[in-house]
């Protein structure tokens, strides 16, 4: 996605700083299942910022009917919130969500919907969270739409990344002879 579509929410520096990590991770052939563990507690602290902004700056704004909508259904809500699925506000049932916590529980907490699978030299951190009609709403938000435009709640920020290393890092040296 273009830059000016989604300002700062992902950084393809830090994705190959993190990417390079890995490879280097895997060559030592080490047991680095603490390390990935620690990873997926990073990711899930760092994600927690994302779901509480109230602002733009990361994400683009909402679009003026939404935001007005949203104003009604879901006064003073973060970006990435929206009314409680099956509501009924100004006499009609709202559909889609947020205010239950449904993507942000299972993002940053562990739910039936989260994804959290470590490996010895891997790491996996996700949702199968969906809509009440069975539609993949967290794909919806982090790709974006035809309606919508992208608002990732999963990246690599150059701080997240930082972290992971020396945690990697820190994994690798505890296992090496002296």
């Amino acid at each position: 996605m273009p830059d000016n579509q989604n300002p700062i929410s992902y950084d393809v520096d830090a994705d190959k700083a993190f990417q390079k990590a890995l490879n280097k991770a895997q060559k030592t052939g080490l047991n680095l299942s603490f390390s990935m563990g620690e990873s997926a507690r990073i990711i899930k602290k760092e994600s927690t910022k994302n779901f509480i902004l109230k602002g733009t700056g990361k994400y683009q704004p909402l679009s003026r009917p939404y935001a007005k909508r949203k104003q009604v259904l879901a006064p003073g809500a973060p970006i990435l919130t929206g009314a409680l699925p099956g509501s009924v506000r100004l006499g009609r049932k709202v559909s889609g969500g947020g205010v239950s916590g449904k993507l942000k529980k299972s993002i940053i907490g562990q739910t039936k919907d989260s994804i959290t699978r470590v490996g010895k030299l891997s790491l996996e951190v996700g949702t199968r969270a969906e809509s009440e009609k069975g539609a993949p709403y967290p794909l919806y938000v982090q790709e974006g739409t035809s309606k919508m435009p992208a608002r990732k709640f999963l990246f690599f920020s150059q701080r997240m990344v930082r972290e992971i290393i020396n945690t990697i890092d820190a994994d690798i040296a505890n296992q090496l002879p002296e």
